[in-house]
């Protein structure tokens, strides 16, 4: 075979490769009810480009190289679609250029109010973890939700699982599926990708997909879907997008908070499809303040009057008002230190948040401590107490008549005010949050110290001396001090939140909280597993 002959064949060959690629890129469908009437309006993308069906229920697309699914925007007006239990809005890219989709109308229209439960870090690691948040926090969560008396939903804000220093623990992901199945959980509940969801395999071969990046979030993808995605429910429009951007391949620690320019034109797209009188809600795994390029993310919210965020990753509960008035709630971790207890680093109970939404507001949330009642918002403390355990001691350096209390679920718009002997004295001045230079309790110190008592000096996580230490003594953003008038006098703190609920408080945690009759362990060996504390 000479030179020309070989070129033409490289040539053609190349071309009938182009001609075959181009066909597959092309997507295209219909959007109808269960009627097989045409559906117009109905947002649909592949995770980069978003168009709207016409008058004949028709889309069409290219799509783009690494896309994995075609997925909609599910309308207000429609069912959660449900395939095992899970939110199924999607399906997965092949060779066909055609996906058609049938969408269910809800009866009786629209919500009008609902509920959405939020997990932030559910993060099990092995079977035990597994357990414990199917016995804990999904059965809380099941439980709750019947008192709503609303239609309820769930968002997890990512790291369903957890993943040790360099090895892959994605294995978990099914079992955590399972437990998230409508009929276990009693709620659809849509996934948000997280840190520790990744694969780390950044030199797999992969065909499809050359990105090693994009790689990373594919075992995600292959069980829970779409990772950037949006859904509607009565007036808000709900956002759930990846975060996490990583420095190094094959390093799970190197990474940090960032969306790419694809991701930003693709929320460009899908929000200028929706009315500005919408509410938005906006959830992604890394707080939105520590996310590199944030300006761009909030420069789109910033176009609708009612807008908030929702994160998760840093197991604390801390709020954020940005520049643009867009409030942003970092949640605290449903599997609070990791599953070692049953608190996170900053006091707050394992738990989740539940917002309750009517038209295009917010008009209730509140945290709720798993296997607690609802009204559980805070936890006082002497200022003379000493907690801690066979590994570590922690003395509060205050006289007895110092009264710190622990507000979870704070922020600027709560109101917390103190009782002595029922008499009003005030409001409670907030401690300014010291970080992770704080590592023993002071004078100045705001962080919770029962808790980081329990975590470091009892189970020994964290405690002195081991590299893992701050990861245990989080900063507290929502801790309070008042000096008492009458040592002797009973206390009662009432914190009353924006939306006019009103939590009491007059119960102190004090040395004995870890094991009645005890500071400490009498044979100084902490369990194998840890004893619940008197967590009151």
């Amino acid at each position: 075979m000479n030179i020309k002959t070989i070129f033409y064949t490289l040539f053609w060959a190349t071309c009938i490769s182009q001609s075959l690629s181009a066909r597959t890129l092309k997507v295209m469908g219909t959007v109808t009810d269960t009627h097989g009437t045409p559906l117009q309006g109905i947002v649909v993308s592949d995770g980069y480009s978003c168009v709207q069906t016409d008058i004949h229920g028709r889309y069409n697309f290219t799509r783009h190289e690494a896309a994995y699914y075609v997925h909609y925007s599910i309308p207000a007006e429609y069912e959660v679609p449900l395939r095992y239990g899970i939110p199924t809005f999607y399906k997965k890219l092949d060779r066909d250029s055609i996906y058609n989709f049938v969408l269910i109308p809800k009866k009786g229209g629209a919500d009008k109010a609902f509920s959405i439960f939020f997990m932030a870090d559910p993060q099990c690691q092995n079977i035990r973890h597994v357990r414990r948040f199917h016995c804990e926090t999904v059965a809380d969560i099941k439980k709750f939700a019947k008192k709503t008396k609303t239609p309820n939903y769930g968002i997890t804000l990512g790291d369903i699982g957890y993943t040790e220093g360099e090895f892959n623990t994605t294995y978990i992901l099914p079992f955590m599926k399972e437990e998230m199945e409508a009929d276990n959980i009693g709620m659809p509940v849509f996934q948000t990708n997280g840190n520790h969801d990744q694969i780390y395999n950044g030199l797999a071969l992969n065909e499809q997909n050359p990105s090693a990046m994009v790689r990373f979030k594919r075992m995600f993808e292959d069980i829970f879907g779409p990772i950037n995605y949006s859904w509607n429910r009565g007036d808000a429009h709900i956002i759930s997008m990846d975060n996490v951007m990583y420095d190094v391949l094959n390093t799970a620690s190197k990474y940090h908070g960032e969306f790419t320019a694809e991701q930003l034109e693709w929320l460009k797209k899908d929000l200028s499809f929706v009315p500005k009188d919408k509410l938005i809600i906006f959830c992604c795994h890394i707080p939105v303040y520590n996310t590199k390029n944030k300006e761009a993310v909030l420069n789109l919210l910033g176009q609708f009057e009612n807008r908030v965020i929702y994160t998760g990753h840093i197991h604390t509960s801390t709020y954020h008002m940005h520049q643009n008035g867009t409030k942003e709630y970092n949640l605290a971790a449903a599997s609070g230190c990791w599953w070692w207890s049953r608190c996170n680093g900053d006091g707050t109970p394992n738990g989740y948040k539940v917002v309750k939404v009517a038209g295009n507001k917010i008009i209730n949330q509140l945290w709720k401590s798993t296997g607690f009642d609802q009204k559980f918002q805070i936890r006082l403390y002497r200022g003379n107490s000493r907690f801690g355990g066979p590994y570590e001691e922690c003395q509060l350096p205050f006289s007895k008549d110092i009264v710190l209390a622990n507000v979870f679920a704070w922020d600027e718009h709560w109101k917390v005010e103190v009782y002595e002997d029922n008499q009003y004295k005030g409001e409670l001045k907030r401690m300014p949050a010291t970080h992770k230079e704080d590592q023993h309790p002071s004078l100045t110190s705001s962080k919770d110290w029962w808790a980081i008592g329990f975590n470091t000096g009892v189970i020994g996580r964290g405690h002195i001396g081991t590299s893992n230490r701050n990861s245990y003594i989080n900063t507290c953003n929502h801790m309070f001090m008042y000096k008492m008038s009458n040592p002797n006098a009973k206390i009662k703190v009432i914190a009353t939140d924006p939306y006019g609920n009103k939590y009491e408080q007059s119960k102190f945690v004090d040395t004995d909280a870890f094991r009645p009759g005890n500071t400490v362990y009498v044979d100084d060996t902490p369990p194998a597993y840890p004893e619940d504390p008197v967590w009151k």
